[in-house]
């Protein structure tokens, strides 16, 4: 009888998946997907392959790679990014490890530590650290020179340096790769150590045997997420790369869009690094297929700290170092730079006051950007993460042909750099069947389009460690799918959702290279607020600028991490 009752429990969930795979729903994101990424994305394409109409298919991929420059910045972005990536996979992993598993003194609360560093974005983290290494006016140059009383003119550090690049290239991406992980390291059952210690497992080696091969899918998600962003990254090497022989495809991008005012050649390079990100896409998904990873099921889970001993207080401190030297150091140089008349040789000789915040007030747009910035990233972020986690649950709870082609079409944005994918959205949806230019409706599909691959791949992390009997009791006390998902899923998945949408936002409301090209006086973001104040030459304004920017994204990160402490506690 109970085996009946089970077969029969089986089958009506197998029917349930089915039924909720088909219907309205995937035909809406059917409609969406193709609409709203794949449009786009064949427009992108059209137009790399002349398009126009002009010349042989391949004359745009020609005129891109012909020169020494254009071959040399392929091999840049390559090496640049498996460079970083070897540094901050295994630092971003250490750090979500000590905050979320061990006795590490203050661990919860240091926790927040590595995600802040967000709070900076490239741009304003790349001129923190011009201001701090510059060769001869440097803060921190100036600052050695006086107290170790040296006779040089220049140094003795430079920020136009590869060191430097990669170590500010290592803390951008660190945050991408440390949010799924320790979400994901926060859910993991302490039977699961136990069991491996019962088997022989010594406890020091459980980490590496059975800890981290199950949390594969949140590392893997990171790590790719964090190496599509630096392969993408052009405002480090822009403003650091000079005098160094570093070339890198998005600066290549840059200049072509920029410089020459060529969109072909710009659209040939992006869909080579498309190719690459589609590659690295593939493997994942091919890794994500070969294991079973869930670390929450429904049977009652509890978390046992590893003690450290010895370790606990250097544990904490290295959670502290990386805030300090990834954000505080070049946030305190742009705080300095903020309260004084100008930037030169005798900039600890100004008086201090707050003068340049003030006439940020009355400058054009400082404000208005602001609120546009803000209400333009939570929307996009919010949008990106209600199809992410649609898309990623239909895909991983019925791999039916249409729902792996959905999320494969809402996947390919993220091998796209985003100035690129600016510009797709601008062909698009410029006059045609849906004429979004102009209004802040294009601006917030750019922006969830940017986020929907993160969003996705953040659930896909969460929901490989949710096991499915979670759902299954549910539906066999007669909930529907929409309540399971609703009172049942959400609620075990509520960290990981928060964390994704408070990085959306993060990147969205710091957005450069696609608001570049979409937005309107009326709906003019804070980027180029910024980016307007540079180009007028007021250098302490843009500092003052960048702090009030760098603070505003501090609280919603602090403000995220803290709804999601209050949200487990409940």
């Amino acid at each position: 009888m109970r085996a009946q009752a089970g077969t029969m429990t089986a089958s009506g969930l197998r029917s349930g998946a089915r039924h909720y795979a088909g219907g309205w729903t995937g035909a809406f994101l059917l409609v969406i997907v193709a609409v709203f990424v794949a449009y786009p994305l064949v427009q992108l394409i059209f137009n790399t392959f002349g398009g126009g109409g002009e010349g042989d298919v391949f004359q745009t991929y020609r005129e891109a790679f012909t020169s020494s420059i254009a071959l040399s910045s392929v091999w840049g972005t390559v090496w640049l990014t498996l460079v970083t990536l070897l540094f901050g996979i295994p630092l971003a992993v250490l750090l979500a490890w000590i905050a979320s598993s061990t006795d590490a003194p203050m661990a919860r609360a240091l926790a927040m530590l590595p995600t802040l560093s967000l709070a900076l974005s490239p741009l304003v983290g790349a001129i923190g650290w011009m201001v701090l290494l510059a060769p001869r006016v440097g803060m921190l140059n100036l600052a050695l020179r006086s107290i170790f009383g040296l006779d040089i003119d220049e140094g003795p550090l430079n920020a136009f340096s590869l060191p430097v690049i990669i170590m500010l290239m290592t803390f951008y991406i660190v945050p991408y790769i440390y949010g799924p992980a320790h979400a994901a390291f926060s859910q993991v059952d302490a039977s699961l150590q136990e069991a491996a210690k019962v088997c022989g497992a010594g406890s020091k080696w459980t980490l590496i045997t059975v800890t981290l091969p199950i949390l594969r899918p949140s590392i893997l998600a990171g790590a790719l997420i964090g190496g599509v962003m630096c392969a993408s990254m052009f405002a480090i090497p822009l403003i650091l790369a000079s005098g160094t022989g570093l070339h890198v495809i998005p600066t290549q991008i840059y200049y072509y869009i920029n410089q020459e005012g060529r969109t072909g050649p710009a659209m040939a390079m992006a869909s080579l690094l498309s190719v690459v990100t589609m590659t690295a896409m593939l493997l994942y998904f091919r890794l994500l297929g070969k294991g079973r990873f869930v670390t929450l099921s429904g049977k009652g889970s509890r978390r046992v700290l590893v003690p450290l001993g010895a370790w606990r207080w250097p544990a904490a401190a290295l959670l502290m170092v990386f805030l300090f030297v990834s954000l505080i150091v070049p946030l305190g140089a742009l705080a300095y730079l903020s309260m004084v008349g100008f930037w030169s040789g005798n900039v600890f000789n100004q008086a201090l006051n707050f003068e340049q915040y003030r006439r940020l007030v009355d400058f054009p747009n400082t404000m208005l950007g602001l609120v546009n910035s803000t209400w333009l990233a939570a929307s996009g972020a919010a949008i990106a993460l209600i199809l992410g986690f649609v898309i990623s649950y239909r895909r991983l709870r019925d791999a039916r042909p249409v729902n792996r082609l959905i999320a494969f079409v809402a996947s390919l944005p993220l091998g796209v750099p985003s100035i690129v994918l600016g510009l797709a959205v601008l062909a698009s949806f410029t006059g045609g069947f849906l004429p979004l230019y102009g209004t802040a409706l294009i601006m917030v599909l750019a922006y969830a389009l940017h986020m929907l691959p993160i969003t996705m791949r953040s659930s896909d992390a969460g929901l490989l460690q949710v096991s499915p009997e979670l759902e299954e009791a549910a539906l066999v006390c007669g909930d529907s799918r929409t309540g399971t998902v609703a009172r049942v899923l959400l609620p075990a998945l509520r960290r990981p959702l928060l964390t994704v949408w408070g990085l959306s936002f993060i990147i969205l409301f710091r957005d450069i290279s696609t608001s570049i090209l979409l937005y309107t006086p009326e709906t003019v973001p804070s980027s180029v607020a910024l980016l307007s104040i540079f180009d007028q030459g007021w250098m302490t304004g843009a500092a003052a600028y960048s702090i009030i920017i760098t603070l505003i994204s501090a609280a919603v990160v602090a403000l995220i991490i803290k709804s999601a402490d209050m949200a487990d506690a409940g």
